[in-house]
């Protein structure tokens, strides 16, 4: 028998309603089209009324498949708060390795990722470090970083304390919405 005692749950998933997805899209687009800092990363976007349908249809119901899946009921039971903001716009877009301290889960929402050819990988490391200090080679597929090539649609959802970074993203424009889940205590 073979048990697996520190598992990390990571999920893939994508974004089914492509009309909401294409909404959004345009929205965030026009809307955002300065790209400054000021406007799409210090603040929270699910804050702006036009992406109250994304959060509802979308964002909301992906946290909450992860977690009945997870933990077996809805975090429809909890008190939680989101944080999103937009990120991967401009050429030679990247992100340095991090993890979202503070938060419980993080989802990144590709709203818009069509040039795969050109960069911008997702890379989730092992969050056991230096776990394999001492060990032959033969036993390196165990601690490889999980690469995602995403594509627009695509969504990854992992717990926060998982390290990642975004690799160089050499294309024209690619935006990804990045959202932070935290839960509170019951009242």
């Amino acid at each position: 028998m073979i048990l697996n005692y520190w598992p990390t749950p990571i999920m893939y998933d994508r974004i089914s309603n492509n009309k909401l997805l294409d909404k959004t899209t345009q929205y965030i687009l026009t809307a955002y089209n300065d790209n400054t800092s000021a406007n799409i990363l210090h603040q929270n976007i699910l804050d702006d009324k036009e992406l109250t349908d994304f959060r509802k249809e979308i964002i909301v119901p992906t946290f909450d498949k992860f977690y009945k899946q997870e933990f077996g009921f809805s975090i429809k039971e909890k008190r939680f708060h989101l944080r999103g903001w937009i990120t991967g716009y401009g050429i030679t877009y990247s992100m340095r390795k991090h993890n979202h301290s503070g938060s419980h889960l993080s989802a990144v929402f590709y709203l818009l990722a069509e040039e795969q050819d050109k960069g911008g990988r997702l890379v989730i490391s092992d969050p056991r470090f230096n776990a394999n200090r001492g060990y032959k080679d033969e036993f390196n597929k165990w601690f490889e970083p999980h690469t995602i090539i995403p594509c627009t649609g695509d969504v990854v959802l992992f717990p926060s304390f998982l390290y990642h970074n975004v690799e160089t993203f050499y294309g024209k424009l690619r935006l990804a919405m990045p959202v932070d889940l935290i839960l509170y205590d019951s009242e």
